[in-house]
């Protein structure tokens, strides 16, 4: 989204201006190891001719190296080779897997080298290289647009689809009409986000009109009533956010908070990771968690709605941060919440980490969240998120570099410090509060001196004229508290502690624990409780990164009571 305006103008600032540190920054290095290890290596990277998924694991993996060297400013070990031997592995038209016969659109090849279109365009937007340039057109030439009419046509009815399918999708026997069909139903539509970000650099006509044709057909679909997939739906949703940000045309934003409400009530467990299918809750899929807070996140930005920053804050620190392993690799786990599930834990041992998608996917998942530490506007510079950081904001007349320190989720102190300005005229600065922070614990100071606090749209604004040496601080509360079931779903007779947005469980191998509500709790730290005398603790669920390899992939926690 960098370079796209949101509501009233606001935008992220260069990576290059941003220095993330703390824990953010840990996961996303993480994440960056764990991306430049055998699997994703030049020589183990590129998939035989025959793989059901062409491009699908090429182009996330570049896509998530792009972003994260440009978030963590670190060069990536492999990806100029990789780039070197990419035009090796493409087909005679410049894409990946077999040229199809005309008449013939398999989804799966478009929702695969969806990732690569998206992985090239942003390869380009970072180098501004002819051979990026040059891949992207061939792809929307050769591959995007003999599907036009096609799209049209997608089966959605039930008796079209195959309704089963394991963790890695695979293609129906039949063919119906001019399709081969997935067991990742709704795939095909992958490719609206791959095409929307092409449309931005080469928008031509006809590649507009079957954008048009993707969408209207979207639009038709029944998605709890077919199961679409919904990392298919959710990154169709930003393929649809993105076309509104090009055309302007209010009536796309206004789909994607229909279609982003219906997840979140049909598709999205009680730990705000996702079902794999609306209506099939067999287990998460990191892949569409990552897409979730990413629409989330977008949804703010252009409704100005602090309920969508509010869901993204929990998606993060509960969705994502059980969902990234101790390598710095993500996985899939139980749909906590559906059919009475109480646990939060790993699906399986084979599920434990998802190398082949969620992986990558969490690598771009992490370089947004750094991405996303600041919007600006001509005089204003929104905190929706807090953590360890260091930028550098290019106002109308001058520069700000401010230092922000915070140990948010687990403290509510945020402290932005101006380390130099040379800007002489007043700057709005507008800090998040989250919407659990009670009304009397906030607090805002400038330099020591208290200011009056309000709350609008979720957020406290302050006007300053910011000097180097100045300091701004933020505090709110962050207790334990108790919330109920949300999800349409799931079971509403039990409820969850948190610690502010952290979602907090017991480490438990055994039979669920039955705990009275009013059990008195003891404040560790940290976010973590013990329980009254029964020495039982409660910890924030995001602590799977912290524990030994071995006992992570038998990590069980309760978290529903």
């Amino acid at each position: 989204m960098n370079g796209i305006n949101g509501e009233n103008g606001q935008n992220t600032i260069p990576w290059h201006d941003l220095e993330a540190s703390g824990e953010l920054r840990r996961r996303a290095s993480l994440s960056f190891d764990r991306l430049e290890t055998e699997p994703y290596e030049p020589d183990a990277v590129f998939k035989a001719p025959d793989y059901e998924w062409p491009g699908d694991w090429e182009g996330r993996t570049i896509l998530a190296l792009v972003l994260l060297a440009q978030a963590t400013q670190r060069e990536p070990k492999h990806l100029g080779e990789i780039m070197k031997c990419l035009p090796d592995h493409l087909n005679a038209h410049g894409y990946f897997g077999s040229v199809q016969e005309p008449g013939t659109v398999d989804e799966q090849q478009l929702s695969g080298n969806s990732w690569f279109l998206r992985a090239m365009a942003e390869h380009y937007r970072w180098k501004k290289d002819a051979f990026s340039l040059s891949v992207i057109e061939r792809i929307v030439r050769h591959l995007l647009l003999p599907a036009s009419g096609h799209y049209r046509e997608y089966p959605i009815l039930p008796e079209q689809r195959v309704f089963a399918g394991e963790a890695v999708g695979e293609l129906q026997q039949e063919r119906v009409g001019a399709w081969r069909l997935s067991t990742d139903i709704g795939c095909a539509f992958i490719m609206l986000d791959g095409a929307t970000q092409a449309y931005q650099i080469v928008p031509r006509p006809e590649l507009g009109a079957l954008i048009d044709e993707m969408i209207a057909k979207f639009k038709t679909v029944d998605l709890a009533g077919l199961s679409f997939q919904t990392h298919a739906t959710l990154s169709a949703l930003r393929g649809v956010l993105r076309h509104y940000e090009t055309t302007g045309e209010a009536w796309l934003l206004r789909k994607a908070e229909e279609v982003f409400a219906l997840y979140v009530q049909e598709g999205m467990t009680e730990s705000y990771a996702n079902y794999n299918w609306f209506g099939r809750p067999d287990w998460t899929e990191s892949c569409a968690v990552v897409d979730s807070f990413i629409v989330a996140v977008s949804l703010w930005k252009h409704t100005g709605k602090a309920a969508y920053l509010d869901t993204a804050h929990h998606i993060y620190y509960n969705g994502m941060g059980y969902g990234q392993r101790p390598n710095g690799g993500f996985g899939c786990d139980v749909c906590t919440g559906a059919g009475g599930e109480r646990m939060l834990e790993p699906k399986s041992p084979e599920l434990f980490e998802a190398f082949w998608c969620c992986t990558m996917r969490g690598g771009e998942g992490l370089a947004r969240a750094i991405e996303y530490s600041y919007f600006v506007h001509e005089d204003q510079i929104t905190v929706p998120f807090y953590g360890e950081n260091r930028g550098r904001f290019i106002m109308e007349d001058g520069q700000l570099v401010i230092r922000q320190h915070a140990d948010y989720p687990y403290e509510g102190l945020v402290r932005l410090e101006i380390i130099a300005s040379t800007v002489s005229k007043p700057v709005t600065l507008r800090l998040f509060v989250p919407s659990w922070a009670e009304t009397s614990s906030i607090g805002l100071r400038v330099d020591g001196a208290a200011r009056s606090v309000a709350v609008h749209n979720g957020f406290v604004t302050v006007t300053e004229k910011l000097e180097a040496r100045a300091v701004i601080e933020l505090a709110f509360g962050i207790f334990l508290r108790q919330e109920t079931a949300f999800g349409r779903h799931g079971a509403h007779d039990v409820f969850s502690f948190r610690h502010g947005v952290l979602l907090l469980g017991i480490d438990n191998v055994g039979a669920p624990i039955a705990i009275d509500g009013n059990t008195d709790m003891v404040a560790l730290g940290r976010g973590a409780y013990a329980m009254g005398t029964s020495g039982a603790k409660l910890t924030p669920v995001n602590d799977l990164i912290d524990k030994p390899y071995d006992e992570a992939v038998r990590n069980r926690k309760q978290v529903l009571f």
